[in-house]
């Protein structure tokens, strides 16, 4: 779900993921995207446990991906749920090779369409699952080229069998 515009927030069920992505939309200025400088990590600790921070660059030609991605920063929340910190690892270092292409379709996602996208999920994945809902959005140093992403990702309890 395309998320960059105020009107799809009734859509997001996580009150503390709604207040972000508004932070983030406030980030923008007069780019389509904001910057991380303009990301100030003190503005959202409410989630910052949740938040991944990826660096973006275009693969090298002849790569199987078009994409490479870099974990800059994993929040506490999420490597505790985990079990693994991939902080400054590429998206290659992801040890679980379901989930690490799930991940891959959705930041390719971003990359491609320049959309910020938001999605609740509960999956199996590598045996393991997961009920969570995520945002993904975009960072560009000049405000249009992408070169990060940020990203929350705050589980859910599963539901009762």
């Amino acid at each position: 779900m395309n998320i960059a515009e105020a009107d799809n927030d009734g859509r997001i069920a996580d009150p503390l993921i709604r207040r972000f992505v508004e932070y983030w939309r406030s980030k923008r200025g007069d780019g389509l995207y904001p910057s991380r400088e303009a990301i100030d990590p003190l503005d959202f600790r409410y989630v910052l446990g949740d938040v991944v921070l990826i660096e973006v660059r275009r693969a090298p030609t002849g790569s199987s991906h078009p994409w490479a991605f870099r974990y800059r920063l994993i929040g506490a929340n999420i490597v505790e749920r985990d079990g693994y910190d991939l902080t400054n690892k590429t998206l290659e270092d992801m040890p679980e090779p379901e989930y690490r292409e799930r991940v891959r379709a959705t930041w390719t996602e971003v990359c491609e369409t320049g959309v910020p996208v938001y999605y609740s999920r509960e999956v199996v994945l590598d045996g393991r699952t997961r009920r969570y809902e995520v945002v993904v959005m975009p960072l560009a140093s000049n405000g249009q080229d992408i070169d990060m992403l940020i990203s929350v990702q705050r589980h859910a309890r599963l539901r009762a069998a």
